[in-house]
């Protein structure tokens, strides 16, 4: 899965300023943002920040943001419209139409859930640990994205069903825990499970990286185990 951060050429910045999803510098003033795309079975997601406005194609200079990926940026602030669609064809209706609410200095998440007939969101205000330096740890928290999923525990492989989360259910989130990033601990591998059943549904490895902030995230469809919709974990860096 996709995990990168576009990044425009210089003659493209005018138009990013308007359409782009891709990170950019905060300016003062702004509000930082991470938009999610756990929508089972979309396409790639374009969005345009100054609402729903059919938007022009503009080649492979813009990716969007595929299923299990996700794009951070910081250009905005207030009272912000945001529409995203699954293409950039004339007459397209965008699949969300929203009005975003982004305080100055503030750290948000949109997480884009559901399906494509049902889509669904959560959005959080982010408040992500500061790890001074002698303490070499890294914080870590859960999502549950899997639309019509039965709640879920956390744990760390090998360890008691719900260790690191006891119930999780749909469009429910974790604080930030802190979890040692030292040479002596390499990697975490959590582990998401049915928590009636205990039946494994996903697990994703995480390497110990000090000073840094996580989400891990459910997503796709429950019972699917290939495919493009297929329940799976996957990794959003909060920073």
């Amino acid at each position: 899965m996709k995990y990168g951060l576009t990044r425009y050429l210089a003659a493209w910045l005018p138009l990013a300023a308007l359409f782009s999803c891709g990170k950019s510098n905060n300016p003062p003033g702004t509000a930082s943002l991470t938009i999610v795309n756990a929508v089972a079975g979309s396409n790639p997601l374009y969005c345009n920040f100054g609402g729903p406005q059919v938007l022009e194609w503009y080649g492979d200079e813009w990716p969007g943001i595929s299923f299990g990926s996700f794009e951070e940026f910081g250009s905005y602030s207030g009272r912000q419209p945001l529409a995203l669609y699954q293409d950039t064809l004339a007459q397209s209706v965008p699949l969300y139409n929203l009005t975003l609410t982004l305080p100055i200095g503030t750290i948000h998440s949109l997480f884009l859930t559901g399906t494509t007939s049902a889509p669904d969101t959560m959005t959080t205000v982010d408040t992500p640990p500061y790890h001074p330096t002698p303490d070499s740890s890294m914080g870590i928290r859960f999502v549950n994205l899997s639309p019509g999923s039965a709640p879920v525990s956390v744990d760390i492989q090998g360890g008691a069903n719900g260790s690191e989360a006891a119930s999780l259910p749909y469009k429910s989130i974790t604080a930030f825990k802190d979890y040692p990033a030292t040479p002596a601990v390499s990697a975490y591998t959590f582990e998401f499970r049915d928590l009636a059943s205990g039946a494994l549904l996903a697990s994703y490895r995480v390497n110990s990286t000090p000073y840094l902030n996580y989400t891990i995230a459910l997503e796709g469809i429950p019972g699917v185990g290939t495919g493009a919709t297929a329940q799976a974990a996957y990794l959003i860096n909060n920073y």
